[in-house]
């Protein structure tokens, strides 16, 4: 064997190592999952109180909790006990849409604030199972980075609704893109439109997450990316996100 190719073969193995070593540092991947059913809501129920949460919706089946790193990120967190992405019954119609419901209350980030954040500036994430600290489903609400957002606003005559690589990487990341009409949020869920998309390329939802955004058109669109150890990816779509928001100073 060439030398060459056993350095190749060696540092892919201390690559997946390393991914592997980062993924099981996590802490308590049951914290998410405590504080919605041991705190929030019994708290809704008993005292009409979603403390520590924001809000509980018991009927539609989610609770909004504040993020603690960054001021300006929220989570919602579904009641019923939903591990991540790659939980079946997502794509089975046997779960609310999560992601209308994340947008329907994406406002929850200006709460406060005397200048509401623009609509055009807040994304929702899902991150992979190997890019994700929690095993209980919570998609991120947050502002969009400012070079991204720019980068899809280049980008938003070429796309439609097909998925299709993007020409340039995300942050060192392969991303791909479509659009969803706004009108079909409620309809048609961004995680089976996902779910399909892997099911074509015969893999597996655990190793992909996915990202909303507001289109320069008036549409959304959905990037994806997929756990790819060549460049140093977990899947963490959480990345294309900016806490701090600075959307709202830096345009």
């Amino acid at each position: 064997m060439k030398r060459g190719t056993v350095f190749k073969i060696a540092g892919g193995l201390l690559c997946g190592a390393v991914l592997v070593s980062a993924w099981q540092w996590r802490g308590n991947p049951n914290a998410l999952w405590q504080i919605v059913s041991q705190q929030c809501v019994p708290d809704q129920q008993q005292h009409h109180n979603p403390g520590p949460c924001l809000q509980v919706d018991p009927n539609k089946g989610f609770a909004l909790l504040k993020d603690r790193n960054g001021p300006y990120q929220d989570l919602l967190i579904p009641t019923d006990k939903v591990t991540g992405i790659e939980d079946i019954a997502l794509t089975r119609n046997l779960l609310p849409h999560y992601f209308a419901q994340a947008w329907k209350h994406h406002d929850v980030l200006s709460s406060g604030l005397q200048t509401p954040i623009a609509d055009r500036y807040v994304s929702l994430a899902i991150n992979s199972r190997y890019g994700r600290s929690q095993n209980q489903l919570h998609i991120h609400i947050a502002c969009l980075r400012p070079d991204i957002f720019n980068t899809l606003n280049e980008r938003a005559a070429t796309l439609n609704e097909h998925w299709q690589t993007l020409p340039v990487k995300l942050l060192g990341h392969t991303y791909s893109a479509r659009t969803l009409s706004a009108a079909d949020l409620d309809l048609s869920d961004p995680l089976t439109l996902l779910n399909d998309y892997v099911q074509a390329q015969n893999d597996a939802m655990a190793s992909y997450s996915l990202l909303l955004a507001p289109g320069a058109n008036g549409n959304f669109v959905l990037l994806t990316t997929r756990l790819t150890l060549r460049e140093w990816n977990l899947a963490s779509a959480e990345e294309l996100q900016d806490r701090q928001c600075d959307l709202m100073s830096s345009l």
